[in-house]
């Protein structure tokens, strides 16, 4: 569910973060890619950092909560220089994420014999999964006729999936 999650809140940022930051509010394409990619190893770098004192559960629900916060900051926020500290947040927090990702996939098979069959089915099943949830969010987007309202859609998606499902699971 991590998985899924991850990659369906933030496969819209990673396709269309070209057209928003550089097309739409005019930053040099070299400049947003080099920050984009230093705060990702960033974001994996504090996660290596925090992962030694507090838990893969309150990493996670963190995370997640920064995200839907972000998401939904960036929607709302017209200033490009904010956005474009947003975008840099949720990059920083992508990497943070993608390291949870791989530890919790870790922690679900150790001791497992067959840890690649599952991997690949786990990997297989999440990319179904994304898929629909493109085809979902082209349709909002093509309904809304606005790119910021998937700002909001990917929010909606580390609410449900991140949140919401893992606490009902939790109560029962």
């Amino acid at each position: 569910m991590l998985n899924v999650g991850y990659d369906c809140g933030t496969q819209f940022i990673l396709i269309y973060w070209s057209i928003i930051y550089v097309e739409k509010l005019g930053f040099n394409l070299s400049l947003v890619y080099t920050l984009f990619m230093c705060a990702l190893i960033l974001g994996s770098l504090i996660f290596n950092r925090i992962s030694t004192f507090a838990s893969s559960r309150s990493i996670t629900i963190l995370n997640a909560v920064c995200m839907i916060l972000v998401f939904v900051l960036s929607g709302i926020i017209e200033n490009k220089y904010l956005l474009l500290t947003l975008f840099l947040l949720i990059e920083l927090l992508m990497g943070m994420m993608s390291g949870q990702i791989s530890a919790t996939s870790n922690e679900a098979i150790y001791g497992e014999s067959n840890k690649s069959t599952m991997l690949s089915t786990v990997s297989f099943i999440a990319e179904i999964l994304v898929s629909l949830s493109l085809f979902v969010s082209n349709a909002i987007m093509k309904w809304a006729g606005n790119l910021k309202v998937m700002f909001f859609v990917s929010a909606a998606y580390f609410s449900i999936v991140l949140l919401i499902i893992p606490l009902i699971k939790q109560k029962e």
